[in-house]
């Protein structure tokens, strides 16, 4: 039998080759359940920056003059900035149109009656379909515009920028933290996605484990908020992510204890006193970068209902 001329014998191969790799990337997409997110996100999976947008969610009471003043010095520094103040309602009104191809996470958003838990989905959906900075009300910039937050050498590679909370200056014995007031984002990122689909995950869990309604969920059922929905699911989400993104075991060890931002896949991972000056304790002679941010703590959000009341 005549074999084929090595051009075409090239053509084969290569269809093969794509053929092969078409199956495993959509093995892998298939694997993590990002098949099923809404298809805008996978054709942005990887621009080239994270939008210039930066996200606040208001409660009933809107701004108070505390909070107009913190989130002034971010604004005020950033004018090239898109700035966006969503209201619950324009909140509900932008989870149903844009995720409507995910009737689980509208339903879940919509259905949820805790401020808390509600404000910190939506600030991963936020993220997710549309990329920027999220913050909260009780934050404010510290004076380097966020232009330059990410040093040069990482602006091509970052896809998400996190802080930690507790890093430095605690001993061994506590659990690590990224806070969550302050995240950068490109959009469509399968870190984000992660944090969705565990969060709608642990609040199907919640609601079987005392057989009540999304509706009917209390804030007194749902345990300690920041394992749910706050800083510590966030924190494991990614790491759980990157873990598959890289197809490996992702050890906090190699990125703890920072004195400069540390690149981890496309995640960047910035020291304490960054986003959380207040939370971590150095020696008084170290040189250190300066703080980006302040977390005031202001704690709307702790009381019996979860949030602000109208």
């Amino acid at each position: 039998m005549l074999l084929p001329r090595r051009p075409i014998a090239l053509k084969v191969l290569a269809s093969i080759a794509l053929c092969i790799l078409y199956f495993l990337v959509h093995h892998l997409w298939s694997l993590r359940g990002l098949r099923h997110w809404p298809t805008f996100a996978q054709s942005t999976l990887r621009p080239t920056r994270i939008p210039q947008k930066i996200w606040y969610k208001l409660g009933p009471s809107g701004l108070t003059n505390q909070t107009r003043e913190w989130t002034s010095t971010c604004i005020d520094a950033n004018p090239h900035y898109k700035v966006s103040f969503m209201t619950d309602d324009e909140g509900d009104t932008y989870v149903r149109r844009t995720f409507a191809s995910r009737p689980d996470i509208v339903d879940s958003y919509l259905g949820l009656t805790i401020p808390i838990l509600k404000a910190d989905l939506l600030r991963y959906l936020l993220l997710y379909a549309e990329g920027g900075i999220w913050s909260d009300l009780d934050v404010s910039c510290e004076g380097t515009p966020i232009d330059e937050w990410i040093p040069v050498q990482f602006k091509s590679k970052t896809g998400l920028v996190v802080g930690w909370e507790f890093d430095v200056g605690w001993g061994d014995n506590f659990i690590r933290q990224f806070n969550s007031w302050t995240i950068m984002a490109q959009p469509g990122l399968p870190h984000v996605a992660m944090v969705i689909d565990d969060i709608l995950q642990g609040l199907r869990d919640k609601m079987a484990e005392h057989n009540v309604t999304l509706a009917e969920l209390r804030l007194s059922m749902v345990g300690d908020v920041v394992h749910l929905t706050g800083p510590i699911r966030f924190t494991m989400s990614v790491l759980k992510s990157l873990e598959s993104t890289i197809n490996g075991t992702v050890d906090i060890v190699h990125f703890s204890n920072l004195r400069e931002p540390k690149l981890v896949g496309d995640v960047l991972v910035m020291p304490g006193y960054a986003f959380a000056a207040s939370s971590n304790k150095y020696e008084s002679n170290e040189v250190l970068g300066p703080p980006l941010v302040t977390h005031h703590y202001a704690g709307t959000w702790k009381n019996e209902q979860g949030g602000e009341l109208a």
